[in-house]
C-alpha cells in the first residue's frame, strides 16, 4: 500500500473519531442537568444594526414582550451609519418604551472594525450584569432572554445559544443554508457537551459584563472584520466556565442570505478566523484541517484516474459520519433536514469547502457596505 493511501486513511480515520466526538457531545448535552438559578439580575441585549428597516422592528416586538422582568431589562440598539428606516424605526420604540435606548453612530472608528466597534459602543453605555447580544435580523422567543440567564451560576461566565436559519419560504437555497448552519451549530454544541467550548453565534452569546471588561472588550482584536464571537468565548472561557444553552425557549431564529454572493462572502469571512487558531486552540485547528483534507482529497480524487475506484467509499464515510451529528443534531434542536438538501449538500462540500479555504486567505470582506 502506497504512502498516499495511508495517509489518506489516517485523516478519514481521524475525521471520523471527531465526527463521533461532536455526537457524543451531543448526547451528553442532552442529558445534562443543569441547576437552574432563580437570580435575576440586571441585564442588557445589544443589537448592532446597519440599514436593517425590513428586520429590526420585528425583532424588537419579540423583546419586548419577554417574561423577563421588565424593570431588570434594557434593550440598546447601535445604528451603525443607516441610511435607510432603521434609525426612524428604532426611535418609534425608544419613545414609546422606556428600556429601549440606540447609540448613533455617525463615523467609522478609526480605532476598531464596524460591528465591534458598534457592539462596543452599546456595551460602554449599558447596566447589566450580563450582557446578551443577537442580529438585528433575528427573532427570539417571549422566554429568550429568561432560558439565558436561568444558566448562569457563579461559575459561569459566557453562555452560547443555538441558532437556525429561517426556511418558511420554502426555497432550496435557504434549506441549503440551513443544512450547512446545522452541521456548524451541532458540532459546536457537541464540543461544550464535552466542556470544550469552540466559539459561538454572535447571534446567540450572552457574558458577564465585568468579565467583558476584564479581557479588555475586543481591543486585542480591534482590527480583524470577523471573529468577535470566537474571540469572546476562547477569552471568556479562559477564565470562566461555558455553558450551552439547549433550552428550545433559548434558541434564536436567523435570515438566510439573499443570494449566492452573499452566501460565499459570509462562509468566507467566517473562515478567515482560522488563521487565529494557531495559538489558542489547536485541537479546533486540526479539525478544520482534517474537514479541509478529506474534502480536498475527494475533489482532487476526482481528477486522479488510479483514485476513482476509492471515491465512493470515501465520499461514503464522510456522508455516514456527518449523517450520525446532523440527524441527531436536528433532532436535538428541532431543526427540520431535507434529506434531498441534505445529499446535494453532501456531494457539493468536497467543492465548496476547498474554494473557501483559499478564499478566506487572501480575501478582503467587511461587515456591511
Amino acid at each position: 500500500m502506497s504512502l498516499i493511501y495511508i495517509i489518506t486513511i489516517g485523516i478519514f480515520t481521524l475525521y471520523a473519531l471527531y465526527m463521533l466526538y461532536f455526537l457524543t457531545g451531543l448526547r451528553l448535552l442532552k442529558q445534562q442537568s443543569l441547576i437552574l438559578t432563580t437570580i435575576e439580575p440586571i441585564v442588557s441585549v445589544i443589537i448592532a444594526a446597519r440599514n436593517e428597516e425590513d428586520n429590526i422592528g420585528n425583532l424588537l416586538e419579540d423583546l419586548i414582550v419577554q417574561s423577563y422582568p421588565q424593570k431588570k431589562l434594557e434593550i440598546i440598539i447601535s445604528d451603525d451609519r443607516s441610511t435607510d428606516r432603521t434609525g426612524e424605526i428604532i426611535d418609534n420604540f425608544t419613545t414609546k418604551y422606556d428600556y429601549i435606548s440606540c447609540v448613533k453612530i455617525k463615523n467609522i472608528s478609526k480605532k476598531m472594525t464596524p460591528k465591534k466597534n458598534a457592539i462596543t459602543k452599546a456595551i460602554e453605555i449599558s447596566k447589566g450584569d450580563i450582557i446578551i447580544s443577537t442580529d438585528a435580523d433575528c427573532r427570539v422567543d417571549e422566554n429568550w432572554v429568561k432560558s439565558i440567564v436561568q444558566i448562569f451560576d457563579e461559575k459561569t461566565g459566557v453562555v452560547i445559544g443555538y441558532s437556525k436559519i429561517d426556511t418558511d419560504s420554502g426555497t432550496f437555497f435557504n434549506d441549503y443554508q440551513s443544512v450547512d448552519f446545522l452541521a456548524l451549530m451541532s458540532a459546536n454544541a457537541g464540543t461544550l457537551g464535552w466542556d470544550n467550548p469552540w466559539t459561538g453565534s454572535g447571534q446567540n452569546i450572552a457574558f458577564r459584563r465585568s468579565l467583558f471588561d476584564k479581557i479588555d472588550g475586543f481591543n486585542p482584536v480591534a482590527d480583524q472584520v470577523s471573529g468577535d464571537d470566537f474571540f469572546l468565548v476562547q477569552a471568556i472561557s479562559n477564565i470562566s466556565k461555558a455553558r450551552y444553552n439547549a433550552n428550545p425557549d433559548g434558541f434564536v431564529t436567523t435570515k438566510p442570505m439573499n443570494s449566492v454572493r452573499t452566501f460565499i462572502s459570509q462562509r468566507i469571512r467566517w473562515a478567515s478566523n482560522t488563521r487565529k487558531l494557531f495559538n489558542s486552540n489547536f485541537f479546533f485547528l486540526l479539525f478544520l484541517f482534517m474537514n479541509l483534507f478529506v474534502n480536498t482529497i475527494i475533489l482532487c480524487g476526482l481528477f486522479y484516474k488510479p483514485y476513482w475506484q476509492y471515491i465512493p467509499m470515501l465520499l461514503g464515510t464522510k456522508f455516514l459520519f456527518d449523517s450520525l451529528v446532523l440527524f441527531y443534531g436536528s433532532s436535538l434542536f428541532k431543526t427540520p433536514l431535507n434529506i434531498g438538501t441534505y445529499v446535494f449538500w453532501s456531494i457539493t462540500q468536497p467543492i465548496y469547502t476547498p474554494v473557501l479555504a483559499i478564499f478566506s486567505m487572501v480575501g478582503k470582506f467587511r461587515w456591511k457596505d
